[in-house]
């Protein structure tokens, strides 16, 4: 921990209630850091990392160091729970897949804890690709159509009878961990099988399988608040972290795109959420964008909804403390926000994979443009971030996109 005791004590100077963020070496946690600690919110940060970009924030009062929520669930609940009181922090920002733990585990929490996430059925239903894709359909969302499998048969079965290519998807992951493409039946038994394997999935876990879309990908974040929509925004994903767009977004810009809008409304409306969601849409080739997934949490574009106007962190907090008031203005159109260290990955991707135009277009600079990672009133998280990465990054024998125990199921 540091900042010292009598600084972790210290409550908010104003009357807005102070903030503990999590999962704070990541650009997203980063991201509600800045946005709270540039209103005047005193904000505290936690992570399993000692050199998590967040902790040297200008805008970060205090850090805890956290056991990683994934080996250790019950001690990771108590570390936070003992963290709140001591800094005082009224209100709780889960920033990954803690979420889910954070709402099995609100009991172990102060009772007069502030936060915003929805039922563990609500949760359950949006990670679940399966459920997802099943609840999109019942609610008039366009999604591609997906498939159960409930055995290997049922597998070799589905392999002869659907067109090529098909996804493979774990029914729980995130980073495109899970994810695989198969582009003929023999590569469909290979991959899955070997997803089941690396995964130590049971059959009643199995992946599931849906059609391709061979489209360009866009993003919807969005806040909600007890199933009422408040503020989102719709984007192009222009390049990700893998080659061929394949992974997390790391550049991206807002568009005008009234119909993706209504159906993500829809859809999380249906689901009666409440706090944020980040979801992926592939656009077809009749120019209607279908759904592929739902995540529960923040979404690497969240500094993209501070450089449209949104900022999804405050209105996050607005809908924890009870102060979010109805619907919110429109974002500002052909907004633009680049990752820097994931652009830096992508390209080095593209390069291995021998695809020039990719990394011409990775090297090319964006004017008017704003950065997850690199603010320049408060530089020192982006060191950090690059020192983080390169531990991470050794720790995983050389992977750019580790895999902890228990992420993938």
């Amino acid at each position: 921990m540091t900042g010292g005791a009598s600084r972790t004590r210290r409550r908010s100077r104003g009357t807005q209630p102070s903030a503990f963020v999590t999962y704070g070496w990541c650009r997203t946690a980063y991201t509600v850091v800045r946005s709270l600690g540039s209103k005047g919110i005193e904000v505290h940060v936690g992570d399993a990392s000692g050199s998590a970009m967040a902790r040297f924030s200008r805008f970060a009062r205090s850090f805890t160091r956290l056991p990683d929520f994934f080996a250790e669930p019950d001690a990771y609940l108590d570390a936070v729970a003992v963290a709140l009181r001591r800094t005082g922090a009224r209100v709780l920002f889960p920033c990954h897949e803690d979420v889910e733990l954070v709402i099995r585990g609100r009991g172990r929490l102060p009772a007069d804890l502030m936060l915003a996430v929805p039922t563990l059925e609500r949760w359950g239903t949006a990670e679940d690709k399966l459920l997802c894709a099943r609840h999109a359909e019942r609610a008039g969302c366009p999604t591609p159509p997906t498939y159960e499998v409930r055995s290997l048969d049922e597998l070799r079965t589905l392999g002869r009878e659907l067109a090529y290519p098909l996804v493979i998807k774990t029914r729980i992951g995130n980073s495109a961990k899970g994810v695989r493409i198969a582009r003929s039946y023999d590569d469909l038994l290979t991959r899955f099988e070997q997803l089941v394997r690396s995964f130590d999935l049971t059959e009643d876990r199995l992946p599931v399988l849906q059609a391709f879309v061979d489209g360009p990908k866009l993003g919807v974040l969005g806040v909600y608040d007890r199933g009422k929509h408040v503020s989102s925004i719709v984007f192009d994903i222009v390049r990700s972290k893998g080659a061929a767009n394949f992974g997390t977004s790391t550049y991206r810009v807002t568009v005008d795109d009234p119909v993706t809008q209504r159906n993500a409304i829809a859809m999380m409306e249906s689901l009666d959420w409440h706090g944020v969601v980040d979801m992926d849409w592939l656009r077809g080739s009749d120019g209607v964008a279908s759904l592929i997934d739902v995540n529960g949490r923040l979404g690497g574009a969240t500094a993209l909804t501070m450089v449209a106007g949104m900022d999804l962190p405050y209105a996050w907090y607005r809908v924890a403390t009870g102060t979010a008031h109805g619907a919110e203005a429109p974002t500002r159109v052909g907004a633009k926000a680049r990752w820097i260290l994931g652009d830096t990955l992508g390209l080095l991707d593209s390069a291995r994979q021998g695809r020039l135009r990719e990394c011409v277009a990775g090297l090319r600079p964006q004017w008017r443009c704003g950065y997850d990672d690199l603010v320049w009133h408060d530089p020192v998280p982006f060191v950090a971030q690059g020192i983080d990465y390169l531990r991470k990054f050794a720790a995983a024998g050389g992977s750019s996109n580790p895999i902890t125990k228990g992420m993938i199921r």
